[in-house]
């Protein structure tokens, strides 16, 4: 059993975000054990016979002593319109195989691709991404997501985006949204309307 894991982008045969998914693999694993990792996530892992025109999904699974990977082709898939639900409790700060409680938020998306999570009334994440607001002038990401994605973390240190608090009641403010992930990267030509995020 491996309970923890990464998704990871390959583009021309190059693992992207590499540093941020190292990070997050070390602080995760610190967590679950209480203890530093003896080794680094991707051991072990070369990428050979990969098609340069194509994306791949590489998963690492991994627990105390040790990883296993697989890697897939990609066609890029990612929500354009959002159901808001409330859940309080949940949390997902680490990244596991257990998704039982965001599955079950998933079943609430009513027509919409995808949910957008509410939590004590702030606006969290998507069941798989973080997402990005713009008023047409700035770009923010919410202050209280369930998991610091790698694609936010590099988008923040690089200054392209700033962290807000945001309510359900804030929405209104802005003009669209997008979702990103580690597989879906910021892209500009990617802004959906804010209408197609439903109450």
């Amino acid at each position: 059993m491996y309970p923890l894991f990464e998704s990871v982008c390959i583009e021309n045969s190059e693992i992207k975000n590499e540093q941020y998914h190292e990070a997050r693999f070390r602080a995760s694993y610190m967590q679950q054990y209480k203890t530093h990792p003896t080794y680094s996530l991707f051991d072990g892992i070369h990428l050979t016979n990969l098609d340069n025109t194509l994306k791949y999904k590489l998963r690492i699974g991994y627990k105390q002593h040790g990883t296993r990977f697989s890697i897939s082709e990609y066609e890029n898939s990612i929500a354009t319109s959002l159901q808001l639900v409330n859940d309080d409790t949940i949390s997902y700060a680490v990244k596991r195989n257990n998704r039982k409680k965001l599955n079950n938020l998933f079943k609430l998306r009513d027509q919409c691709d995808d949910v957008l999570i509410v939590k004590n009334g702030f606006i969290t994440d998507a069941s798989y991404a973080n997402i990005l607001l713009t008023d047409g002038e700035h770009i923010v990401t919410p202050s209280t997501p369930l998991l610091e994605g790698t694609c936010r973390a590099r988008l923040l240190d690089e200054n392209k985006i700033t962290e807000k608090r945001i309510t359900t009641a804030d929405l209104q403010h802005f003009k669209s949204f997008q979702l990103i992930n580690a597989l879906n990267d910021f892209d500009d030509a990617r802004w959906i309307p804010i209408k197609n995020i439903k109450n």
